[in-house]
Order: structure tokens, then sequence, then C-alpha cells
């Protein structure tokens, strides 16, 4: 899986799109972000309602993704 993101003062900061299961995806909008030990964690919805928890790994650089319910 890949995800773009912008990175202003850190890395990641704000994801904007994604590629999921082969198919890239806009997000519309980051719901929450937060931080646990050895990943840092944003709830995104993406355009037409799904919503993803995404987990970025700093070490090993590496991105997953949970589909989630809406709210």
């Amino acid at each position: 899986m890949e995800v773009a993101c912008y990175a202003g003062g850190r890395y990641p900061e704000r994801p904007q799109r994604v590629t999921w299961r082969g198919e890239e995806h806009e997000v519309e909008s980051v719901e929450s972000e937060w931080q646990e030990p050895r990943r840092r964690c944003f709830l995104v919805r993406l355009k037409g309602e799904r919503f993803l928890q995404l987990y970025y790994y700093e070490r090993p650089d590496r991105w997953t993704a949970v589909e989630v319910g809406g709210e």
C-alpha cells in the first residue's frame, strides 16, 4: 500500500491520497490522528464515505490500513 502525504514540519503530517487494494483514493478529510508506541495513526475519510485507519511505522518505513465503519 502507498500513502501520499503532506509533510511540512514532519513526515507524515497529513495523508492526501491512498493506494489501497490496487486503487487510488483521495482523502476527503482526516477525522483524527494520534501517536502510539512505534506508529503514527490517522482515521481518514475517503471520497465515497469509506473510512480507513492508517498506521505509519517509521521503522521499517511502512504503511498499513484497516477499513472501519463510518460514524
